[in-house]
């Protein structure tokens, strides 16, 4: 959720913790009139209404874009390479067709928070800048949709969170190499598929995002292919592939594990039976409490060994 007042992240609060402390000294009130949160010596919106104001069912919003997300359209902007454009705000239907001949493209009316073209206008790619509340069934649902219609256009998507906060180098490195690994290998999702839906159905958002499921359905991925793919357990624990822990394990495992024999081992043991871990366990409380635990105490020890938590790139 969002501060209603600043529009930075607020958890699952109405006001973040600096607001907060000012709506305890009086600063900031619910206002009983408008029922929205201001400033108390700001004016009430509902005052300032005409008796003809109160009568227009539409009005302008106030931003287009929240605070948060300025901050990362700047950062996106900086990054992209010359002659490149940055649309914030685009509606699917604006850049990605149904071919079916349907009247109806009502899965298309969703927006995505950036888009990046070349210099004729060409859409090369979508940022979405993720919160908590992409966390919800209901909005991992609406992102599961928006991937998969993507995934069938040709067109990638990069995921950033707000939790991480705007590194830039992190931004540029992202929307660079995604640039250069053009042209897209479009994925069929609406069509036939060798993955039974009851088990798409099964696998949680953060999982399918790491791509190709019928090799973690039938387990026949290698460790090559994984390595690429990244950490399934990991992911299914914490939500992301793209989060500090996960940098650490995957950090440790490219630049410690990688370089002995028994670590090779190790990483060839962990892709052989994580994909079937992760496909019979994954939205068991259980799993994820345990696995959680053993994760977070080791990625602590890693870390006090000198393994960063910033952004990384898999080697």
């Amino acid at each position: 959720m969002k501060c209603k007042i600043c529009g930075y992240e607020s958890g699952k609060y109405p006001l973040c913790r600096s607001c907060n402390s000012k709506r305890e000294n009086g600063e900031i009130i619910k206002c009983k009139k408008c029922g929205e949160w201001h400033y108390s010596a700001a004016a009430c919106s509902h005052d300032n209404l005409s008796e003809t104001n109160k009568n227009y069912l539409y009005e302008v919003k106030k931003v287009l874009i929240s605070k948060s997300e300025q901050g990362f359209f700047d950062a996106i902007k900086s990054s992209v390479p010359e002659g490149f454009c940055v649309f914030p705000q685009i509606n699917l239907a604006s850049i990605i067709n149904k071919t079916d001949g349907s009247r109806f493209h009502n899965e298309l009316f969703r927006n995505v928070d950036f888009l990046i073209t070349d210099s004729e206008y060409h859409p090369k790619l979508i940022i979405e800048i993720n919160d908590s509340t992409h966390l919800n069934s209901d909005r991992k649902e609406r992102d599961e949709k928006v991937r998969k219609i993507c995934e069938e256009a040709g067109i990638p998507i990069v995921k950033l969170w707000t939790s991480y906060g705007i590194k830039q180098d992190y931004i540029k490195s992202r929307i660079t190499e995604t640039i250069n690994a053009q042209p897209v290998k479009r994925i069929h999702h609406f069509s036939e598929s060798n993955v039974p839906p009851k088990f798409m159905e099964q696998v949680p958002e953060s999982v399918r995002e790491l791509g190709d499921l019928a090799s973690v359905y039938t387990g026949t991925s290698t460790v090559k292919e994984s390595k690429k793919k990244g950490c399934y357990i990991a992911t299914c624990v914490y939500g992301s592939y793209d989060c500090s822990p996960v940098w650490v394990l995957r950090r440790y495992r490219d630049s410690v594990l990688s370089r002995s024999i028994c670590g090779r081992i190790l990483i060839n043991l962990y892709y052989s039976v994580s994909p079937t871990l992760v496909k019979f366990f994954c939205e068991k409380f259980w799993f994820k409490e345990f696995c959680k635990k053993c994760l977070d105490a080791i990625v602590k020890r890693m870390q006090k060994q000198g393994i960063e938590d910033t952004p990384y790139t898999d080697s």
